[in-house]
């Protein structure tokens, strides 16, 4: 872990916040792109959990892994009239800073400028996120007391993201974005692509295709969930609805004989809510909650565990927020398996 956080720590100059919990446990955020980094078990030497690309240090390079949040729908703010793809720089890094730290938590804070592509009208919006360290559930609940095996190293955290937001256009811009007009939170968590999401769904649920250069060879759906392997030449987004989603995801890797790590992400689901990412072909698409990309090997080899929560409509001012939390284990494997497979309540046993 030492080497590892100590490289991290080099590409960025220093420019991390920490934060240490009751057990011993630390979160590493960078106000830089309004980044959870890092989750550092306490005394263990466990792998940090979270991709980070080699030219994450760079000024010019948006992307420096983690877990971040953005806002969707992707074809609408990320897309331009002519099909121009682009990361806004207003939105990511942004101009996100550090607005407090204390013993309990970290507070980041960013506002800018957005343009919905269909209507065409700005968006003024702000988003701030609070970050503290969250105990190990395991300990806390008689049905997992039995799991807490000490081999295994643990370190959580908890993030809650506000948005608000306020049109800019004139009354018709308002009245062509009103209907159709959404913008929501949307948070993603890049990971090493050598490991497997396991994605909980009520009535085994069938995958949506966002995109997709070949599906993965070797998808598995059951009754409780779908295994999805990360990893090979395969570029994919597939997406899980709002009825389906049950409000955790988790992604699992074997690192060694010896050593496997998992990270749990809770958060809220509200079926009736609107969730107006799509894919390209069904704009009129209300429904992806959840979704799991892999990269194909093309971008830097690292999968992506998403999640979205209901959307504001953009035609007047409005606020929402977010509450989720990140458990993150790493330890022997049949330990980490068994966590998996109560926490998520699906087979994780390793593939033949």
């Amino acid at each position: 872990m030492a080497t590892q956080l100590e490289t991290l720590m080099n590409r960025h100059h220093g420019e991390f916040t920490a934060l240490q919990g009751m057990d011993g446990s630390s979160l590493l955020v960078l106000p830089r792109g309004g980044r959870l980094l890092g989750l550092v078990p306490r005394g263990s030497d466990a792998p940090l959990p979270f991709w980070t690309p080699a030219q994450a240090a760079s000024p010019d390079h948006w992307n420096v892994g983690g877990d971040r949040t953005w806002i969707s729908p992707e074809l609408e703010y990320f897309m331009d009239s002519e099909g121009q793809y682009s990361v806004p720089g207003s939105l990511d890094p942004g101009n996100w800073s550090l607005e407090s730290l204390s013993t309990e938590e970290i507070r980041l804070g960013m506002d800018g400028v957005l343009h919905h592509r269909t209507s065409a009208m700005p968006i003024q919006f702000q988003i701030k996120k609070r970050f503290s360290p969250v105990p190990n559930p395991l300990l806390h609940n008689g049905s997992t007391a039995s799991l807490a095996d000490p081999a295994v190293s643990y370190a959580g955290c908890e993030t809650t993201t506000e948005l608000s937001l306020e049109p800019l256009g004139n009354a018709d811009y308002r009245a062509t974005a009103e209907g159709n007009g959404y913008c929501n939170l949307w948070s993603i968590l890049q990971l090493p692509s050598d490991g497997e999401a396991l994605i909980p769904t009520f009535g085994g649920a069938q995958p949506l295709t966002m995109f997709a250069d070949s599906q993965p060879e070797t998808l598995e759906i059951s009754p409780s969930g779908a295994r999805i392997p990360c990893g090979g030449s395969a570029k994919f987004k597939l997406s899980f609805d709002a009825i389906a989603s049950t409000g955790r995801f988790g992604y699992i890797r074997r690192l060694s004989e010896d050593v496997s790590t998992l990270i749990i992400r809770q958060f809220a689901v509200h079926p009736a809510g609107i969730y107006p990412d799509y894919p390209p072909d069904r704009p009129s698409y209300r429904g992806s909650c959840v979704q799991v990309f892999n990269d194909g090997g093309q971008f830097g080899n690292f999968a992506e565990l998403e999640y979205h929560a209901p959307a504001l409509p953009i035609w007047k001012p409005g606020q929402t927020s977010d509450r989720s939390e990140l458990f993150y284990f790493s330890g022997p494997p049949s330990s980490i398996e068994r966590i998996a497979e109560h926490m998520l309540g699906m087979p994780v046993m390793e593939r033949e």
